[in-house]
């Protein structure tokens, strides 16, 4: 296991708890709050938002509702990205107002958006603030950052350290006083992004590729997305090949499976250099994966004097790739820790920006 991890001042661990709105009612803990906040931490395959209390200290569960929907990335989600994300808000607002008995008064709302970077972070600010003005939330109201910000947040570290995200994308950033003053990668499935789901799944059909071709060395993974997409690539035998080539069984598949201009499906293939790591092909995928991230870290903290917050998928879950950039950062003695979600970071912004909106 990893430190544990409380939430950041202001957020709490129970701000991203899955239970509390559907399996007690507001009236029977307490008095309906009259005021909440919105929050959520949106990745480039999921999206969660969540509905919870401008007042943490008031009677009653302190999220009244939550809803999961599809990513939205622009970069790498689909073009529907931020109208998924509309929907998401609309579903928990909703269900928010059937706990309550009534609309809820959104006194803020922040979300961490993975792709909202510098890059595009404008015109991810004023598409929101258009589709969520329709839901009633003005504009002046809303606080949008990127997944990074959130994330590390939720680390509850303080306001100086790293993040080394690897999830559907990858990225490592220093902040400083909260703010991001340097970052290696993130910069999307075509020009980066190592150690990502993404990169890895990619990784992972290249190497069967080059299998089947006959252009590099034999590996397992080839039975293993074989029996994903089932298909005999070996030797297409069982069943018989639907087009006489394992080579274009395999392009075929993946143009069945895998939706244009939507790169983060590539992502269901990252999990199986796990599974096999005894492979050539599968260790020296996830080798390179795991000393890129090492590499990264030390060039952002050569001193080993700030704190990691490990976020994603492929960091903060046990596996091969966890378990040995963890066993790294002990040897480097770095403290550390690992969160699943950016929820808490991004309710104490979203409780922050209300604040401030006080008279």
């Amino acid at each position: 296991m990893d430190a544990d991890i409380s939430a950041p001042s202001g957020a709490g661990a129970s701000d991203a708890g899955a239970s509390g709105p559907a399996s007690s009612g507001a009236g029977a803990s307490g008095p309906a709050p009259s005021r909440a906040v919105l929050a959520g931490d949106i990745g480039a395959t999921t999206s969660r938002v969540v509905l919870a209390r401008l007042d943490r200290s008031a009677p009653g569960p302190d999220v009244l509702a939550e809803a999961e929907g599809p990513g939205a990335n622009l970069r790498s989600s689909g073009a529907a990205a931020l109208d998924h994300l509309t929907g998401t808000i609309r579903e928990v607002l909703e269900r928010g107002h059937q706990q309550l008995g009534r609309a809820p008064e959104v006194a803020a709302l922040a979300l961490g958006i993975s792709g909202a970077g510098p890059a595009r972070a404008e015109d991810v600010r004023r598409s929101v603030g258009e589709r969520v003005a329709a839901l009633g939330i003005a504009s002046d109201r809303v606080l949008i950052t990127d997944d990074l910000h959130t994330a590390f947040l939720a680390g509850d570290v303080g306001d100086d350290g790293l993040l080394v995200l690897a999830g559907t994308g990858a990225v490592a950033v220093r902040f400083r006083g909260r703010e991001p003053v340097a970052r290696r990668d993130g910069m999307g499935w075509l020009l980066g992004d190592i150690g990502s789901a993404v990169w890895l799944g990619r990784r992972t059909l290249q190497a069967v590729a080059a299998d089947i071709d006959g252009r590099g060395r034999r590996t397992m993974l080839t039975e293993q997305v074989g029996d994903m997409l089932e298909l005999d690539l070996r030797d297409g035998l069982v069943p018989p090949s639907p087009t006489g080539d394992p080579r274009q069984d395999l392009i075929r598949a993946l143009d069945e499976q895998l939706p244009a201009g939507a790169p983060a499906a590539l992502g269901r293939f990252a999990h199986l250099p796990a599974t096999v790591p005894e492979d050539p092909a599968a260790r020296d995928i996830l080798d390179t994966a795991i000393r890129h991230v090492m590499d990264t870290v030390r060039a952002l903290d050569a001193e080993a004097a700030l704190p990691v917050v490990l976020a994603g998928s492929v960091l903060a879950t046990p596996g091969p790739i966890h378990d040995e950039v963890v066993t790294g950062l002990q040897s480097d003695g770095r403290p550390f820790c690992a969160v699943t979600t950016g929820l808490p970071g991004a309710l104490l912004l979203a409780r922050e920006k209300a604040a401030s909106l006080e008279p």
